[in-house]
């Protein structure tokens, strides 16, 4: 379904509701002589098709929101699976040794938290459409970019921008981990 597409249909919907309703309006339901089956069928046929028309209407009112959230939810899938490339290629560059001041200091701690990061990232379910999947979109993109800076940041800036680093993915990770385990985020696989 398109961006604009809910509106359109939304629109559609509240037109044929407008027009059964002035269908119903416009029934002369005085004039028509008692036991007049003819008139009675038309307004039984004209009632049927307002009730019809509001009940598609207001089902799809409940689809609403959901249905104009699919195109942020579809971006935070893209961002979610991003991140954990980008901690994966942390973790490889730390264990490939091209950060070779990050491995004489702590390399065991940092390939550690790469690896849970990127397990954990990969698993990861995104939260279903009207949810809450933009706060696990910047979780997982804080997580993802923390982890593929901590050994350039070590080297270029020292050692304690490298912990600084890994704190802010440990926050990160730790964050989306809770979030997934206390149930706020839906089961269903992206």
């Amino acid at each position: 379904m398109t961006a604009g597409e809910p509106d359109r249909t939304y629109e559609e919907l509240r037109d044929r509701v407008r027009a059964a309703h002035d269908a119903v309006t416009a029934l002369d339901r005085d004039t028509a002589a008692p036991g007049d089956g003819e008139a009675s069928a038309r307004v039984t046929e004209t009632v049927d098709l307002l009730v019809d028309a509001t009940d598609q209407l207001l089902t799809f009112e409940d689809r609403l929101p959901v249905l104009r959230d699919l195109p942020a939810r579809a971006f935070s899938v893209q961002v979610v699976r991003a991140a954990t490339l980008a901690a994966a290629l942390g973790g490889v560059l730390l264990v490939l040794g091209i950060w070779r001041e990050v491995l004489v200091r702590w390399w065991a701690p940092a390939v550690l938290l790469a690896v849970v990061a990127t397990s954990g990232l990969s698993t990861l379910s995104v939260a279903p459409a009207a949810g809450k999947h933009v706060r696990q979109r910047y979780l997982a993109a804080g997580c993802g970019i923390a982890g593929l800076l901590v050994g350039p940041v070590t080297v270029l800036q020292g050692w304690p921008a490298g912990i600084a680093c890994a704190v802010v993915q440990t926050m990160c990770l730790t964050s989306l981990l809770d979030l997934r385990r206390s149930g706020a985020f839906a089961r269903s696989r992206a």
